[in-house]
């Protein structure tokens, strides 16, 4: 199925959402391994679950100063290239013959920056279900006003979300005056005319560990002023068992990225450490010994004719990027189905639901 890019039918599938009490997805890459993983854990989660055509976002920023994924895309580090890369990227993995083919994809372009992203904005639109634009940084009236610039500029083109107020990036340790009020975000929503409007619920981007305190009656009091169109961003920060009632606080799209960064990481960091004696020979092992890296357990004689058939040497099972790639996807696809999960995309595969 081709990329899902008229505003009519991104609208349909929010609509559909709604119905269903479903929170979308929006995973984030910022490489083609990961642009596979979400579309894998899309379609596997949909065969396991007898769903036809899941419906899935997959999201990156451009030149955002905290995280500029489509800059990393590419090893040009430019965000125009990255952004080509990845629209290529998912039109090839949705072609007839994919194994993928079924699944309805829209691209995310998230916090998109007034200066830096100006001129990436209409090169990419054509192929872009929705836009995140962020002036968040600015004072309310004036993030207002930018905002319903670009609405009046794109919104004809493309679904627009915007960011009432900032939100805190755990590894900046920057204190927040207050959540996003209701009248604050009834006010945005109001005078810019976006489609979704991202609130700071207490959630924090980057975050390896979930402490943030996601605040479930802020979000249902906002939602109440403008309907069930929050995005949450920052959703790595809160604990696993705030997933499942996000759609009843009037959350419609849920942006995830950390974590899979936090766990396909450690699980390939684990890999690692279990091929070292395939890595090495042992003379580098002992030289790691040495310098106080490694312990004994690599030299013991069953260790190593357990793990490494009796020989600490160089081996291709262990040098392969192949092999730390397959370990990486299939921690970080586990993990983007639990989301799936957790969000009620169960409920596209219900008849009669709600």
């Amino acid at each position: 199925m081709p990329l899902i890019i008229d505003p009519a039918q991104v609208e349909d599938i929010y609509a559909e959402a709604r119905q269903h009490g479903v929170c979308l997805a929006n995973f984030g890459t910022s490489n083609s391994y990961t642009t596979q993983a979400i579309l894998r854990a899309a379609s596997e989660f949909g065969r396991e679950h007898g769903i036809a055509s899941v419906p899935i976002i997959v999201s990156a920023t451009a030149n955002y100063p905290i995280e500029s994924q489509l800059v990393s895309y590419t090893p040009l580090r430019d965000a125009r290239f990255g952004a080509r890369a990845l629209i290529r990227d998912v039109e090839l993995l949705l072609s007839e013959d994919s194994p993928y083919a079924d699944l309805r994809v829209m691209l995310h372009l998230d916090h998109v920056q007034p200066e830096r992203d100006r001129a990436l904005i209409p090169e990419i639109l054509e192929k872009y279900a929705t836009v995140m634009y962020d002036a968040s940084s600015y004072a309310l009236a004036e993030n207002i006003r930018r905002t319903a610039e670009f609405v009046d500029r794109y919104g004809d083109r493309v679904q627009i979300e915007g960011a009432v107020t900032e939100i805190v990036q755990a590894e900046s340790q920057t204190r927040r005056d207050a959540l996003t009020t209701p009248d604050e975000a009834e006010r945005f929503w109001r005078a810019t005319g976006v489609s979704l409007l991202v609130p700071d619920l207490g959630t924090e981007h980057r975050a390896t560990t979930p402490v943030a305190h996601y605040d479930p009656q802020v979000a249902r009091a906002i939602s109440a002023r403008v309907g069930k169109r929050l995005v949450l961003h920052g959703a790595s920060s809160i604990p696993d068992t705030a997933l499942h009632t996000l759609a009843d606080d009037g959350i419609i799209k849920v942006n995830v990225w950390t974590i899979f960064e936090r766990i396909g990481g450690q699980a390939v960091a684990r890999f690692i450490l279990e091929q070292l004696g395939n890595v090495f020979s042992v003379d580098e092992l002992a030289s790691l010994r040495e310098e106080g890296w490694l312990g004994e357990r690599y030299f013991g004689h069953e260790y190593r004719a357990q793990l490494y058939g009796g020989v600490l040497a160089p081996k291709l099972s262990g040098l392969r990027e192949e092999h730390r790639r397959e370990v990486w996807q299939e921690a970080v696809v586990a993990r983007m189905k639990f989301y799936l999960d957790a969000f009620h995309y169960v409920n596209f595969g219900r008849e009669g639901h709600p």
